[in-house]
């Protein structure tokens, strides 16, 4: 039969009571105690019931995570970062994929609203709407990766105007002064932020913005590659890229290897996140470098802190988190030459 906290108590010689505020954190217990209740839980895998705690209180004990593509690495990341703190807390979670779909977005809130303590969403363009009535009837809501400054919710996103900014800032130290710039899904705060950064550095460095060389690439590896084609079959001038998404990135380089284009020599790539795979693949990608796991523990802990009634909610709390460069081959001084107008 599995351990029960009864047996837990016995094992460790305290009461029930002590047991279950050691395991759900609700009231002091001495450095001793707790010693021996983790001690007793160990030797007797006992496996708290979340069903059972959260009847008592009132509680779930589950919180849902809205993602837009979990299969990308940044978000898994993410991810990693707010499971870490559902485990903290003893939680369960769902994690929903909402495609960058707003009716799916809504189809999940809708679903899951009833059967959760609490939600982490990264929010579709269509965020305002969906996100307003769990606000209404506050629900316990952490967004993440794209601010809103519509929604007064607890927030954790990057400095992606930075990061647009110091991308194209190195890109125009090298010589580069057409630059295209492959970007995500338009409306979203955290796509027209990169752009504005971009925006912004040409136009310290007094160099005319050319619309034209901003290429639309929703943010999947097929589209990055499509948009790639068409900036380079029509701008064969264009001597280096920012790409603003690490999926269009991948896209970016598919398409170099497939018309032969050589990375940096004929056209120099800079992209948005470090992945594992931007410092091992050929070239070692230069990046703009954003701290996904951090984005996903810090959300978790503002959600925990509002579960647990540890602060006044009526206050929304911003978390913007660095972005910093990292140079590496994919990007060099500028030629002047395109392998294209060869």
């Amino acid at each position: 039969m599995p351990a029960t906290i009864k047996d837990v108590a016995e094992r460790a010689g305290v009461s029930i009571t002590t047991v279950s505020h050691v395991i759900n954190k609700t009231r002091f217990v001495s450095e001793e105690l707790i010693k021996r209740v983790e001690a007793a839980i160990e030797e007797l895998h006992y496996q708290p019931n979340p069903l059972g705690r959260g009847l008592r209180k009132g509680q779930t004990y589950a919180i849902a995570v809205l993602l837009p593509d979990p299969g990308n690495p940044f978000f898994q990341m993410v991810a990693r970062g707010i499971e870490e703190q559902t485990y903290k807390h003893n939680f369960n979670i769902t994690c929903c994929n909402t495609d960058e779909d707003p009716e799916r977005e809504e189809s999940c809130l809708s679903l899951l609203r009833r059967g959760i303590d609490g939600i982490i969403v990264a929010p579709t363009t269509k965020g305002n709407e969906n996100l307003r009535s769990l606000i209404e009837e506050d629900i316990p809501l952490v967004l993440i990766d794209r601010y809103n400054p519509r929604l007064a919710v607890d927030q954790v996103y990057s400095a992606n105007q930075k990061g647009g900014y110091i991308a194209t800032e190195h890109l125009v130290s090298l010589g580069h002064d057409r630059i295209g710039v492959l970007v995500g899904i338009r409306g979203l705060k955290t796509i027209e932020d990169r752009l504005e950064g971009y925006r912004n550095a040409l136009r310290d460095k007094a160099i005319d913005i050319d619309e034209s060389l901003i290429m639309s690439a929703y943010s999947k590896i097929e589209e990055g590659f499509s948009a790639t084609r068409q900036l380079l079959e029509e701008h064969p001038e264009v001597s280096a890229i920012f790409s603003t998404n690490n999926m269009i990135t991948l896209g970016a380089l598919k398409y170099f290897k497939q018309a032969g284009i050589r990375c940096p020599q004929d056209v120099s790539l800079i992209g948005f996140d470090d992945s594992e795979w931007a410092s091992i693949c050929t070239p070692a990608l230069t990046v703009v470098a954003q701290q996904p796991y951090e984005m996903g523990y810090r959300a978790g802990k503002l959600l925990f802190e509002t579960i647990d009634g540890q602060r006044e909610r009526k206050r929304a709390r911003k978390i913007k988190l660095e972005t910093n460069l990292i140079i590496r081959e994919s990007t060099a001084t500028s030629t002047r030459i395109s392998r294209l107008r060869r």
